[in-house]
């Protein structure tokens, strides 16, 4: 009998330990499917974040007559990198690529008319493309803010469980 009860008891034992390691398991995938999520939601996140660091640069800098241009090239490279990675990030239906496609356009436009600007150079041939440039941007951000929205949007969110 001693050996049947100590069978009994393993057994158990054998089960609870199984259980548990089950949920241990189920734990760690969900755990790593809400990561994987969350990453590309930030990888989202950036690319709206790029687009309206250079808005801001090719806007809202010009007005205070710093080294705008400069700071037009080093946001336009953080929003070219942003711009290549959206084409796998986002559905093409959507059209995000092709918004950010025009963005990327409107601060070239910007960019050359700044630079010029910058150095002195005769910037009335420039300076049509550039105001028109400045109102497409505005206009541009405003659709990509719309069509990322269900991307980067959070309306129902609720913790994990273990079981659901």
């Amino acid at each position: 009998m001693n050996q049947s009860l100590i069978a009994i008891v393993v057994s158990i034992c054998s089960v609870v330990v199984s259980i548990a390691t089950f949920v241990v398991v189920y734990s760690q995938m969900k755990i790593a499917s809400a990561k994987v999520k969350l990453d590309l939601y930030n990888k989202r996140f950036n690319v709206y974040i790029t687009a309206l660091e250079l808005y801001q640069a090719t806007f809202l800098e010009t007005h205070e007559n710093l080294e705008t241009h400069e700071n037009i090239n080093k946001k336009s490279i953080e929003f070219t990198k942003s711009y290549c990675e959206s084409r796998f990030l986002f559905d093409k239906e959507d059209g995000i690529f092709e918004i950010l496609g025009k963005i990327q356009q409107n601060g070239s436009r910007i960019y050359f008319y700044e630079k010029a600007r910058s150095n002195n150079d005769d910037t009335s041939a420039l300076l049509p493309a550039s105001v028109e440039a400045r109102d497409e941007f505005e206009i541009n951000l405003k659709i990509l803010e719309q069509k990322l929205a269900k991307y980067i949007q959070f309306k129902a969110i609720a913790g994990w469980k273990v079981f659901r």
